[in-house]
């Protein structure tokens, strides 16, 4: 016969140890990209629209860290260790209201539990503020003691002055002074890793910080140290989609992008507002009648980055397609030469814009003599009048109006990888104007030279065409 008491201590025990392991936590694609990167980068941004799941990640994980338990599915970094760690917020009542309570409360509907559980805390210490603790002492699996500490951007960047952290954790738009000095208190102070990790929705459009992530490397991939991923409500599946369209219906129509889909714009507005259903296509293999042409922006400096973008014209129905592009930096212009001639047809020609077909300052020659000449690229200098760039906006909408205007891209996975005209992509959600209007010379290789391409798109030739001319055109291209 069993007794009621034990089986419910029991019972209690079990479900205590269970919370204990974080057995509730199931990441997403996109949250278990972000943990499995503490492996190769110490600085980390999560971005993503509200209710991605964003700072619940980073939660866990610090959680993680400060126990020294991890769940059987973890691939991440592992320290063997207490840590010390910090989570901060816009306020000293933010970090108490979203980070603490994620933390040590959970949520009121009990639809999410508190991710550390209460027999973890040793000792808390208070702020003024009512019911925010300034420092939390967490057991560790180790026998040892981990500290958390709470701390808030509107302190300054002064309160992370004089600590040492192994993990931090910045939730929601901290500026770049504030992460900079975040940054030094994470230097690696023995053999172990040290993390600065960021969870935010990009309330500010493409500032410092953001652009310190996704200027440096593309998303999902982890370079010289730095990481970054972006999520979307479509990544949450807690997230129904009668819920998302009623959200989609509360925020106003210039703030979507940033809070859907946590993608940052420059300045004050986005010059690319149709939807992207109505632009992206599955690449297919090109019909030999479609004409091809491709647009060029490459740096007449030293390491410089190159971009490049190829367009296929289906003639019959006057529909132009980009179906492949190219962004590099650091390399030379033989190197990006050799890179393009793998993309192109040996008979297609390019625009190439003429200020960055100057004198090369790593050849020492001028960069469209090299490539026509040396590299064998067929290539025509582009129109780069001051109209050409609204010009080319212009003639962008007027195509995507009629549905004759398409971009290769189709995601193969939930990490915001895929296939067709990535970097192409990336500057297309981030291209904006400043707040008189003007458009906003960065981060825009990929879009110049669509610009070019089809600006030039009379010189879209199909092969057949190309050898029939035999090349006779070059100097009667019309283009300076």
């Amino acid at each position: 016969m069993t007794d009621p008491v034990l089986d419910s201590y029991s019972a209690d025990k079990l479900a205590e140890n269970l919370l204990k392991q974080f057995v509730f936590y199931e990441p997403t694609p996109k949250q278990k990209a972000f943990h499995d990167a503490g492996l190769h980068a110490g600085e980390r941004l999560f971005l993503g629209g509200n209710r991605t799941g964003k700072t619940n990640a980073v939660c866990m994980e610090m959680a993680m860290h400060l126990t020294g338990t991890y769940p059987a599915w973890w691939e991440g970094y592992r320290f063997r260790r207490p840590i010390n760690a910090i989570s901060a917020s816009i306020s000293l009542k933010d970090t108490r209201d979203i980070l603490q309570k994620k933390l040590f409360v959970g949520d009121t509907d009990g639809s999410m539990p508190p991710i550390l559980h209460e027999s973890y805390i040793i000792a808390k210490t208070h702020t003024t503020i009512a019911g925010a603790w300034d420092t939390v002492q967490i057991a560790h699996s180790s026998g040892g003691v981990s500290e958390l500490k709470f701390k808030a951007f509107q302190q300054g960047e002064s309160s992370f002055q004089g600590v040492k952290a192994d993990f931090i954790h910045l939730d929601e738009v901290p500026n770049f002074k504030v992460y900079q000095e975040a940054l030094i208190r994470t230097t690696a102070f023995d053999s172990e890793k040290t993390f600065l990790t960021v969870s935010m929705w990009p309330e500010r459009g493409k500032d410092e910080l953001i652009s310190h992530f996704i200027d440096h490397a593309p998303e999902g991939e982890a370079r010289e140290g730095r990481f970054y991923i972006m999520a979307s409500w479509a990544d949450n599946p807690h997230l129904k989609e009668e819920e998302r369209e009623r959200l989609r219906k509360s925020v106003p129509s210039w703030q979507l992008e940033a809070r859907e889909h946590g993608i940052p714009v420059f300045g004050q507005g986005k010059v690319f507002t149709m939807k992207e259903a109505d632009l992206f296509v599955e690449p297919f293999e090109i019909p030999k009648h479609f004409a091809r042409v491709y647009g060029l922006d490459p740096s007449s400096s030293s390491g410089g980055t190159w971009g490049f973008v190829l367009l296929a014209h289906d003639r019959d129905k006057d529909i132009v397609y980009a179906m492949a592009d190219y962004k590099l930096s650091n390399a030379t212009p033989t190197e990006h030469a050799a890179n393009i001639s793998r993309i192109i047809p040996d008979w297609c020609i390019g625009l190439v814009d003429p200020a960055g077909a100057g004198e090369n300052m790593h050849t020492k020659e001028k960069t469209f003599d090299f490539l026509t000449e040396r590299s064998g690229l067929h290539l025509v200098k582009a129109n780069k009048a001051n109209h050409a760039k609204e010009a080319m906006i212009d003639e962008i909408y007027e195509r995507v109006r009629g549905d004759r205007f398409k971009i290769f891209w189709v995601d193969t996975s939930s990490l915001g990888k895929g296939r067709g005209c990535r970097h192409l992509v990336t500057e297309w959600r981030q291209y904006a104007r400043d707040e008189n209007g003007l458009i906003l010379k960065k981060n825009d290789h990929c879009i110049d030279a669509l610009f070019y391409a089809l600006n030039g798109l009379p010189q879209a030739r199909t092969e057949t065409q190309f050898y029939q001319e035999n090349g006779n055109r070059w100097g009667d291209a019309g283009y300076v």
